[in-house]
C-alpha cells in the first residue's frame, strides 16, 4: 500500500468523525481503538500515517467535506487499490466512529451512505 492510500484513509475517517462539524472525544477514542485493533497489523497499511493524518487534520480543524472529496477523488483515480476487503474494513471502521457518540447522526449517516455508493461504483 502506498503512503498516499494510508493518508487518504486517515482523511476519510476524519471526514466521518467531523461530518456534523465537531469531533468528540468518544469519536477520537473509537478511531484510535478501532484502527489499532484492525489496521495496525495489516502489512500493506501504514497505520502510523493513518493516525498522523487524522491528528494533523484535527489540529488544523480541517473541513470534513474537503477531506471526503479528496478521498473520493483518490478512489476514482485509483480504483484498483480498493479491494472488497479494504472497502469493507474502511466502512466497518467508519461506521464504528460514527456510532461512537450517542449513535449516528444525520450528517454522518449521509456521508456514510455516499461513501458506500462510491465504493459500489468502483
Amino acid at each position: 500500500m502506498t503512503i498516499d492510500l494510508s493518508h487518504k484513509i486517515g482523511m476519510i475517517f476524519y471526514a466521518i468523525a467531523k461530518a456534523d462539524g465537531k469531533l468528540t472525544y468518544e469519536e477520537y477514542c473509537r478511531f484510535i481503538d478501532d484502527t489499532e485493533k484492525n489496521w495496525k497489523d495489516l502489512s500493506y497499511i501504514n497505520y502510523n500515517n493513518i493516525k498522523t493524518t487524522f491528528n494533523d487534520l484535527q489540529a488544523q480543524n480541517a473541513d470534513s467535506n474537503k477531506c471526503y472529496n479528496d478521498f473520493i477523488y483518490f478512489l476514482r483515480n485509483n480504483p484498483e487499490i480498493f479491494t472488497k476487503d479494504l472497502k469493507r474494513l474502511i466502512l466497518k471502521t467508519a461506521n464504528k466512529i460514527a456510532h461512537s457518540f450517542a449513535g449516528i447522526n444525520k450528517s454522518e449517516l449521509i456521508l456514510l451512505a455516499k461513501l458506500n455508493l462510491e465504493f459500489k461504483k468502483h
